[in-house]
């Protein structure tokens, strides 16, 4: 069973993956540039953890930040492009309840500067906090 950070990230991943744009193209555990006929694409990964002991049953609070990186390609208004895709996924993780107690705590955006400059990233950044038993850190005490 995976750590249960690594759960954390599926069930995120999960909440993006029905956006259209997409064609099923997120990946949680890909380090490799997405090729161009993949585009729009999804990335999303555990970025750092901090671990706060809290003294219930000797249970640590884990604050996971993750970012959701979304990476299209557009010749035209490639800044639009980029802003529909987060806007979408924001629309899905926030939906209904969110889970682990998640919070946005910032997005970020990078464009190729090279060539023709076609290539857009735009990230959520992402913190969501839940609780582990360091003896047992696959498994989640609560969300």
């Amino acid at each position: 069973m995976a750590l249960a950070a690594a759960q954390v990230v599926d069930a995120l991943a999960a909440r993006v993956a029905p956006q259209p744009a997409l064609s099923g193209h997120v990946a949680t555990s890909r380090a490799w540039p997405w090729s161009e006929a993949e585009l729009p694409a999804c990335r999303v990964f555990a970025v750092d953890e901090v671990c706060t002991p809290t003294h219930i049953d000797g249970a640590n609070q884990h604050d996971l930040s993750v970012d959701v990186q979304y990476t299209t390609r557009s010749v035209a208004d490639l800044d639009d492009a980029m802003h529909a895709l987060a806007s979408a996924g924001l629309a899905l993780l926030f939906a209904a309840t969110p889970p682990y107690g998640l919070e946005l705590s910032g997005i970020s955006r990078q464009q190729a500067t090279e060539g023709e400059a076609a290539v857009g990233q735009i990230t959520l950044q992402l913190r969501a906090t839940f609780f582990v038993h360091p003896a047992a850190p696959e498994t989640l005490l609560s969300s």
